[in-house]
């Protein structure tokens, strides 16, 4: 996978309906046929069987494995970039967890048992208007917000990944690019999220409406953000 660091300035050229910001991003390209993207959709095709045990007749089943191996392609890209990108900054702190119930999926664990969370949407108008614009910026999805206890941390960090890559092409474009553009810690979620209803994001298929601690992607870290956060847990940079 290709990971390259990437600057997104909201006012160049200038645009009124833009917030004034710069937004450290992480830019991740995956590309077709390599083993690394061999072993996500491997993965994907896996995860489809296992949470797609019921159907209403074979066509229905195969319409709906077809979807349910999109959206664990989608989904399974975004923590493997993040990942990649933490081990890249600290050496090797962050893994996969096992898939057990959509409901209490953690995404991503670090060594000393930190819980990071992937969300992941694709913005048609791209990945600029999604974090830029100020009339239909993008959230960033936290805990369903009739749990958040304060001193309770669910999960550690609530990240975000927008794919340059549309859905419908996941699985026939020759590479999957998509960007780690950030996200927000517990605390964040708990003293600044503001309770939204909503599907979680575009490309998990267990997902239902519910209500959300949401906080827009303008006022949540940006990647550089996060890297400096995970710092402040204790973990030493290599890189």
């Amino acid at each position: 996978m290709e990971i390259n660091k990437e600057i997104i300035e909201c006012q160049i050229p200038p645009n009124q309906s833009n917030v004034n910001k710069s937004f450290y991003i992480i830019r991740c390209v995956i590309t077709k046929g390599t083993p690394e993207y061999d072993e996500i959709l491997k993965r994907s095709e896996d995860l489809a069987k296992l949470v797609n045990k019921v159907a209403a007749n074979q066509s229905e089943y195969e319409r709906n494995y077809s979807r349910r191996v999109i959206d664990s392609f989608g989904g399974l890209c975004a923590e493997y970039g993040w990942e990649k990108a933490i081990n890249t900054v600290f050496g090797e702190i962050a893994s996969p967890t096992a898939f057990t119930d959509a409901s209490i999926q953690i995404d991503i664990q670090l060594i000393n048992g930190e819980k990071l969370e992937v969300r992941s949407s694709f913005p048609y108008k791209g990945v600029k208007f999604a974090i830029c614009n100020n009339y239909a910026n993008f959230k960033n999805i936290g805990p369903y917000s009739n749990t958040v206890k304060p001193g309770e941390i669910q999960k550690n960090f609530y990240l975000c990944v927008l794919f340059d890559t549309q859905k419908k092409d996941l699985l026939t474009a020759d590479k999957i690019i998509f960007s780690l553009v950030g996200g927000s810690t517990w605390d964040m979620m708990l003293k600044s999220g503001v309770n939204t209803s909503l599907t979680p994001y575009d490309d998990d298929s267990f997902a239902v409406r519910s209500n959300y601690k949401v906080i827009k992607l303008c006022d949540a870290l940006d990647a550089r953000g996060i890297v400096k956060e995970i710092e402040n847990l204790g973990y030493k940079r290599i890189n």
